[in-house]
């Protein structure tokens, strides 16, 4: 779903995703990894290495999540059309399976299970919710006959509904632990009474299923009861202690007796009780774990430095497997580092990096960017690259998405493409018009975008053909002095949405700046914000760092006003959502602007790379049918048979279970819609406009700032537009000649 700020306009968002997914990871020896903060030395031989473990499950078949037996084998459990339970044991590299047939006679209809605790003595328990959402937990001492626990804690319905519980643990008492997601607590319960005998406060979770307490080994609980913090608690619900965990998100933790080791994209990390400290056994980027397909579903320490983590695929609703031990033979380091560099994160770059190393276990892979927004890189950010760059250094590979790739191309920082493109496309079919059109200058191509993302608009005809050219929309303004162009929107928007589509006018080809068309837009983007209620977004506090190109952030104000016109920036199936049933609901025809089209990970070699050959295998992984066809939301892929693909996808289970409901008000008018994703349809036009785009919407970033900073100036009072387009032209031009 695309990012917009509607919380201040009591917007409620829902999206509703009927699946589920977990992840977690353990331990290694002692002085294996390395220790954040700590220094330490780099061994020539021994690291972690990933191996896939293949999986028992037949067609429609889910993992719940992954236990061990007091002997110490692995144990999977799985579900069937959420209805039937199957245990499977891992048995000198085989799968023994066991039904719960139990399951079924205790709950036969309107129970759909979520995971198995299976105690050491064989003690099975397994958690579900009904049609209603309430949780059960079923038990069963003989793996034969079962019963439901009539705990009263989940009989309670609240304002929110019943307590939603995404873990079930059994601690060394004999107590029940009950993870509640809604209340934001552990709720510990007697085995004896069913009655609640602790409770044990939790930060907020991100997520409906993130787990956030954990059982070890050594018979103790861990609890995630503070922002980077767990605290442990022993069978008599005492504190023992707390360890800190890194990051943002938190994974899936397990215990080996002695040491919690956490698995999140960043690795698996080892942490003791009382150490501030944090020992990385295992880089993310060398395996699955750092791939955005994955998410965790159950992870354990199976022997002294050995880890199973289950890994579920969101999008394609499938699981793998995969085994982490230490190898001691395996080189510490990989022999060669492929450096990579892009302003922006990219989840595409992220998931290619975790194939291509696969592929390639002797090379490593750094990706490296400005850890900051779209909206938050300034012009300091670029001049420092490109003075590395100019200096004969730099990243091997370089995401030219924001850089004066026209510059490098006259400078002779980067490396013809265009026999590569060329093999390349003798291999598949690719999106012509946008693997040769982005950066190319006498017919030699320079950067290939991997992605790309479609600006589409719909509405009003009169307005859509008024926004062909800066004079024509000044024409249709003086014609009709108070058009809400945009509807109720915000300035942000105004300014980039016109700078971006008058680019071409306003900037020539050698990079300076038509001064007197510079005017006349920022004259017209002050027009069009006196329009536009611009004050709704700025009373609210709505204004954002983030890029606001193409994204109407109040779009949906036309459901209520067809006369004006919507613009998004669709980069996937879920963000086609809203704006098509808007479309759909009103029977607007969806366009494309200019045959625009804006290029993500636009991928160039530096041309004083010292390896060359390794960076042109990277390049082509990137196009490769693997990485193209990944279920990433990024953007659209750039090969034919990948995006043909995305005609079929809106009728797979993910998209089928997929809904979205957007409610609010908006200066004073209520507005309400849900949807689910586009129809077969509706994707047959929209990859038939992708086959028309050839116009690639590229920005300098530099020079965007330069425009942003002045035209903020215009839009706030503070100078007029003749100032502002001579400041933007003064600027440009020092940029320039810098």
């Amino acid at each position: 779903m695309k990012s917009k700020n509607f919380g201040c306009m009591l917007l409620i968002i829902l999206t509703v995703i009927l699946a589920s997914g977990i992840l977690n990871g353990c331990a290694g020896t002692e002085g294996k990894g390395k220790k954040e903060g700590a220094g330490g030395s780099k061994a020539a031989k021994g690291r972690y290495v990933e191996k896939e473990v293949e999986l028992p499950f037949g067609e429609g078949e889910r993992g719940l999540n992954i236990a061990k037996t007091k002997e110490g084998n692995l144990v999977l459990f799985s579900s069937v059309e959420n209805t039937e339970v199957n245990r499977y044991e891992y048995i000198e590299g085989s799968w023994m399976k066991s039904p719960l047939d139990w399951v079924l006679k205790v709950c036969k209809e309107g129970f759909y299970p979520l995971a198995v605790n299976e105690t050491k003595d064989g003690v099975q328990f397994v958690i579900g919710k009904d049609d209603n959402g309430k949780t059960h937990i079923l038990r069963s001492t003989d793996a034969k006959n079962g019963t439901e626990l009539k705990i009263p804690y989940l009989e309670k319905k609240k304002e929110y509904g019943y307590p939603h519980i995404a873990s079930f643990l059994v601690d060394d008492g004999g107590n029940y632990w009950l993870q509640d997601i809604y209340n934001s607590k552990v709720v510990v319960v007697s085995a004896d009474t069913l009655e609640m005998i602790k409770e044990i406060k939790t930060r907020d979770s991100g997520t409906d299923s993130q787990e956030l307490m954990f059982a070890g080994e050594d018979k103790t609980v861990a609890v995630n009861t503070e922002d980077g913090k767990y605290t442990v608690y022993n069978k008599d619900l005492e504190e023992l202690g707390t360890f800190p965990y890194d990051g943002e998100e938190n994974g899936q933790l397990c215990n080996d007796g002695k040491n919690w080791y956490m698995v999140t994209e960043e690795g698996i990390a080892r942490m003791r009780i009382g150490d501030d400290s944090r020992e990385v056994i295992m880089d993310g980027n060398m395996g699955a774990m750092g791939s955005p397909v994955n998410s965790s579903a159950g992870m354990v320490c199976k022997d002294e430095g050995e880890f199973y983590v289950l890994y579920m695929q969101w999008k394609t609703m499938t699981f793998s497997l995969a085994r982490y031990v230490y190898d001691k033979d395996v080189a510490a380091v990989p022999e060669h580092t492929l450096q990579v560099f892009g302003l922006l994160e990219s989840d595409t770059i992220r998931q290619a990096i975790v194939g291509f190393q696969r592929d390639n276990p002797n090379v490593k892979v750094e990706f490296n960017n400005s850890g900051k927004g779209a909206g938050e890189i300034s012009s300091d950010d670029i001049r420092t690259l490109n003075t590395e760059l100019l200096g004969g250094k730099g990243a091997d590979v370089l995401l030219l998405n924001g850089l004066p790739a026209d510059a490098y191309i006259e400078k002779g920082i980067l490396t013809d493409l265009t026999k590569i493109l060329k093999k390349l496309m003798k291999e598949n079919a690719y999106l012509e018009n946008i693997v040769k059109n982005t950066v190319q200058k006498d017919k030699k191509v320079y950067g290939i975008p991997v992605k790309f993302t479609v600006p589409i608009m719909f509405g009003d005809e009169q307005i859509e053909r008024a926004l062909d050219s800066l004079d024509s929309l000044k024409v249709y303004l003086e014609k009709n002095p108070d058009a809400r162009i945009f509807g109720v929107t915000s300035k942000e928007y105004i300014r980039d949405f016109l700078f971006q589509m008058y680019q071409e006018e306003l900037i020539k080809k050698d990079g300076s700046v038509d001064k007197t068309k510079m005017e006349q837009l920022l004259e017209l983007s002050a027009d069009i914000a006196e329009n536009s209620k611009t004050e709704f977004f700025e009373e609210k506090n709505m204004e954002s760092e983030q890029d606001t190109l193409f994204a109407n952030p109040g779009d949906i104000y036309i459901t209520n006003h067809p006369d004006m016109v919507a613009t998004d920036r669709v980069s996937n199936l879920s963000n086609m959502v809203i704006p098509y049933e808007i479309a759909r609901e009103k029977k607007f025809k969806v366009k494309v602007l200019k045959n625009y089209y804006i290029p993500e990970a636009i991928a160039g070699i530096n041309s004083n790379t010292k390896q060359e050959d390794i960076a042109e295998e990277f390049l082509k992984y990137l196009f490769s049918e693997e990485l193209q066809e990944a279920k990433l939301d990024d953007g659209f892929p750039v090969m034919r048979s990948a995006l043909e693909a995305k005609k079929q996808e809106v009728n797979d289970e993910y998209a089928t279970a997929y809904s979205m409901s957007v409610s609010g008000n908006i200066d004073g008018e209520d507005f309400s819609i849900s949807a689910q994703y586009p129809t077969e349809d509706e994707m047959e036009d929209f990859v038939g406009l992708c086959e028309t785009l050839e116009n690639p919407a590229n920005q300098d970033r530099a020079v965007w700032n330069i425009y942003r900073d002045e035209a903020d100036k215009v839009l706030g009072g503070s100078i007029n537009a003749k100032e502002g387009a001579e400041n933007i032209r003064k600027k440009v031009e020092l940029y320039l000649a810098e």
